[in-house]
């Protein structure tokens, strides 16, 4: 019985010790940040965020960015009016190390924008990666019609 109940008491501290893991102490995720802005006009992920996008079977996943003008849209539901700018940021996924089964951004696979002038004229950029130059997108309508009507994320009480 005393060895039984030791065995128990030494396998439980084993399970607690292998369980606990030291902190670490940088936690920021900065293979998944945009690391030359240099040639984009804005930092997209330094706007609002506006809606999430997962794509499992290419596993990618993308987030909508706005400036102030669009974030008006989350809440009065309008049209993006004229000073509107959005980005669509699309990552590469990666297992998560710290959860079982969760996917996490790893590297920014290619950024989108979308403006808005002040005479209503929809221009839609593509930027390659990683020194994010403007590049060519032969399906530019099509991309710029996805981006402006992905339904937008909303909030309780919203």
């Amino acid at each position: 019985m005393k060895l039984r109940f030791t065995a128990g008491i030494f396998s439980f501290f084993i399970f607690i010790m292998l369980g606990c893991r030291p902190s670490t102490p940088n936690r920021i995720n900065k293979e998944a940040s945009v690391s030359s802005i240099s040639k984009l006009p804005e930092n997209p992920l330094e706007m609002t965020p506006m809606a999430v996008s997962l794509q499992p079977e290419i596993k990618t996943m993308a987030a909508l960015y706005g400036n102030g003008m669009a974030a008006k849209r989350l809440k009065d539901g309008a049209d993006y009016a004229a000073g509107s700018v959005l980005y669509l940021v699309t990552w590469k996924g990666k297992a998560d190390p710290d959860w079982f089964g969760a996917r996490i951004p790893e590297q920014v696979a290619a950024i989108e924008r979308v403006s808005i002038d002040q005479n209503g004229q929809k221009s839609y950029t593509f930027f390659k990666g990683p020194a994010w130059y403007s590049g060519l997108n032969f399906k530019n309508d099509e991309r710029q019609n996805i981006m402006l009507s992905m339904p937008l994320a909303g909030s309780p009480g919203s």
